[in-house]
């Protein structure tokens, strides 16, 4: 993905907001990947535990109304477990300095204490220190990764970039155990602009209508979340929905808030929900490498990598973006 803005040309990686350009990946590379043990010291990148059954009807939910505005998102919730507070604290403010925010904090909070509240058997999958938190004293970046499982998802991977006032970037890939498609959040702070999206994003054709049937409610109730994905800013391809939420707001905007906050919520909630209700036999029989085909796809063909270099040199970059964002992807042959 391309980000214009003002005089200066900004890439960022759609790696970053879980997105796809045309194309697909060799299932023989998908089914290499699949098949082979992973190395001990790399049993992290793959995490392929047998997926649970997964029903072929698209459930029927109940509709749900969001409510605009909600309240302060800035304010920590007191219901937060201690231990998560304790864990976190150390970055409700910037790298650069305590007078910076890290912008989308708090919903990485809000959304670890649903998930810790709503999915069974959740826990966090523990990553090697030098891939958990990666940072550049010189850059002032930090970025910082979890990993979670359940018996809805198979890997929950959330990744929060903080450059400063400059840069904040949250991150959201979600794959779910049944036959639906992915979760995929990008919140984006560059310069004085915001830009998110938001989308159940399709595995195979058949997924779109969940998209249809329950992420266009969402947008059609938010008008600034309805903005045109623009070749110029997009690589469109299979992996996008018709129903995608895109937002441009300015830095200084509070629109940004009392619409994204309420529909994100409601992206999470709503998905959530279809894994629960997709627990019938059936399913997805070749779930691992479509998810590995998709993993694959965004990494290969994004530039990531390359801005990861410019801030942590080449050879960690490789690592954060093949061991930690798209775990299920190869690196390319040196």
């Amino acid at each position: 993905m391309t980000i214009i803005i003002g005089a200066n040309l900004i890439s960022f990686s759609n790696a970053w907001i879980a997105s796809t350009t045309e194309g697909s990946v060799a299932a023989a590379t998908a089914d290499k990947m699949i098949q082979s043990p992973p190395k001990q010291q790399d049993i992290h990148r793959t995490y392929v535990e047998a997926p649970a059954n997964a029903a072929n009807a698209i459930p029927k939910l109940p509709f749900m109304k969001i409510q605009s505005p909600l309240s302060n998102l800035f304010a920590r919730s007191s219901s937060l477990p201690p231990s998560s507070q304790s864990e976190e604290a150390d970055w409700d403010h910037s790298i650069q300095g305590d007078s910076i925010k890290c912008t989308y904090k708090p919903i990485w909070d809000w959304q670890t204490q649903y998930y810790q509240e709503h999915l069974t058997n959740f826990k966090e999958i523990p990553l090697p220190e030098e891939l958990a938190v990666v940072q550049s004293a010189e850059k002032a970046v930090r970025v910082r990764t979890k990993w979670y499982s359940s018996d809805e998802y198979r890997l929950v991977r959330m990744t929060y970039m903080d450059g400063g006032d400059m840069s904040q970037i949250f991150t959201t890939v979600c794959y779910p155990r049944a036959n639906l498609p992915i979760l995929g959040h990008g919140l984006l702070q560059v310069g004085d602009r915001r830009i998110t999206i938001s989308d159940f994003q399709p595995l195979e054709e058949s997924h779109l209508a969940y998209a249809d049937t329950y992420l266009k409610p969402i947008k059609d109730q938010f008008p600034s979340l309805n903005q045109e994905m623009s070749e110029r800013f997009f690589q469109s391809g299979e992996f996008w929905s018709d129903s995608t939420l895109l937002g441009r707001f300015p830095k200084s905007s509070d629109e940004i808030w009392t619409d994204l906050w309420p529909a994100y919520k409601g992206c999470v909630e709503t998905h959530f929900q279809l894994c629960q209700s997709s627990s019938l036999p059936g399913g997805m029989p070749n779930l691992l490498e479509k998810h590995a085909q998709y993993d694959a796809h965004v990494a290969s063909r994004d530039p990531a990598i390359k801005m990861l270099t410019g801030i942590f040199g080449a050879e960690k970059a490789s690592k954060v973006v093949y061991e930690a964002l798209f775990p299920l992807a190869e690196p390319p042959q040196q």
